[in-house]
């Protein structure tokens, strides 16, 4: 099947015919169905008389059944009777030129956003009248195109040294970002071609859920405060959870202020409550105390009592999503129960042993309890053990990190006053704490 390359600029403003050769009128805009890697085009919109771009008072829809084929001449109805429909935004549609010229767009390859100056289409089927999305030309290529110096650029190339590269990104990793509060005077009906037309729209960024959490942080923190609040409210809380996890702290209390109250409720749930009581430190204190009252009421106590510590002592540096026993159960018991617990606790290569009270009584690695006999209990397994190596809640920050490297621990105990085991350090956010500037390429220990 023959295939041909138009671009945007090329079509927008040329003549639409009807199958006697007649012009009906020009082609305002191309109406795509957000679908698949390259999205078909679905419609036009068409001004009729005039010319012109975009849609205006004078412009009506077409469905796309009703084209016969595209050229650089123009576009060939196939029947003389038009059904012309006023434009209305269905789920999922995006307008070409309205929409995405000169918006930014997520490179999913390039992490990075990127501007479109021009929007690449391929044909294919009879009169090339199958469109498709295919890329967006991001070069200065498409700015000559759109100001129809091309052809002229071309000669000085073939007769000089000038190379202006073609820098047109496939459509595949491209990810296009939520425009909704934009102005949107055409929401409904034909407007008056206001940039920015994309009300209605909810994009799932699927594309964009697939990339590792770092690297989703990394696109969001080059948005302005509304992108990144659709983007991430469009995201599930768990993923979301995990990229705001990634941003600077005065990026996650901007996301948190903007987001609407639910969302940011849902997101803020999913963190380890350590990250929760970091970020909500960070945002005003009535934004904070609405978002807690929203939090299931143990996890909102857990956060407020880690925000109640200073930032740079041991209680401030801790979490109280760690994992401990009493000292009854058995290694078989602890072991069955770890299956269970796993999924929620930051961290299972220990196991704290605690006595009735909450008491500090002993930690086990994982090998610890493979290797113990099954029936043997925490208490009898501990026993023996060396004194557990622990800090005190108020314990300077720098002390924690130079105990944390001295006995090369993946986590440290944290405890109060009457020797309760109130919370655990991880070598991550201790590392963190040290070399703040690498905070977001350090490992998370997590199980």
């Amino acid at each position: 099947m023959a295939t041909a390359i138009h671009y945007l600029s090329q079509l927008t403003g040329k003549p639409v015919f009807d199958p006697e050769g007649r012009p009906v009128g020009r082609l305002g805009d191309l109406v795509v169905l957000l679908s698949g890697p390259f999205p078909p085009v679905t419609g036009l919109t068409l001004r009729l008389g005039g010319a012109g771009k975009g849609i205006g008072p004078l412009a009506t829809f077409l469905h796309w059944s009703q084209v016969a084929s595209v050229s650089k001449i123009g576009i060939s109805l196939s029947s003389a009777r038009l059904d012309l429909q006023a434009f209305r935004r269905r789920p999922g549609e995006l307008l070409l030129e309205t929409d995405l010229l000169d918006q930014q767009v997520m490179d999913l390859n390039g992490r990075k956003l990127v501007r479109v100056n021009d929007v690449q289409i391929v044909a294919a089927g009879v009169g090339g009248a199958d469109l498709r999305l295919a890329g967006i030309d991001v070069g200065v290529r498409g700015l000559l195109r759109r100001l129809g110096i091309d052809l002229w650029v071309r000669w000085l190339e073939s007769h000089t040294r000038l190379n202006v590269p073609d820098r047109v990104i496939s459509w595949e990793i491209i990810e296009p970002i939520d425009l909704s509060d934009l102005p949107a005077d055409l929401e409904g009906g034909v407007g008056n071609g206001v940039p920015g037309l994309c009300r209605g729209i909810k994009l799932t960024y699927e594309k964009l859920a697939g990339l590792h959490p770092a690297d989703v942080a990394e696109l969001v923190a080059q948005m302005s405060a509304p992108e990144r609040a659709a983007v991430m409210e469009s995201l599930d809380a768990e993923t979301a959870a995990e990229a705001l996890g990634e941003l600077d702290t005065d990026i996650q209390a901007d996301v948190l202020e903007d987001l609407p109250t639910e969302t940011a409720v849902e997101i803020l749930a999913e963190l380890p409550p350590d990250e929760a009581a970091d970020v909500l430190a960070e945002v005003s204190a009535e934004r904070a105390d609405e978002l807690l009252g929203g939090l299931d009421a143990e996890e909102a106590k857990a956060v407020r009592e880690l925000m109640a510590y200073p930032a740079d002592v041991a209680g401030g540096m801790m979490t109280t999503d760690f994992v401990a026993l009493q000292t009854h159960l058995t290694a078989q018991e602890t072991i069955d129960t770890l299956r269970e617990l796993a999924p929620s606790a930051e961290i299972i290569y220990y196991v704290y042993v605690v006595d009735d009270a909450g008491t500090l009584v002993g930690v086990l690695s994982l090998r610890d309890l493979i290797v113990s006999p099954p029936s043997n209990t925490l208490s009898e397994i501990v026993r023996d053990r060396d004194e557990v190596v622990h800090v005190p809640v108020d314990l300077p920050e720098d002390e924690v990190i130079q105990i944390i490297s001295k006995y090369n621990l993946l986590a440290l105990p944290v405890t109060d006053k009457c020797n309760r085991l109130v919370g655990v350090i991880t070598v991550d956010d201790a590392l963190a704490a040290s070399l703040p500037e690498v905070r977001h390429w350090l490992p998370r220990v997590r199980g």
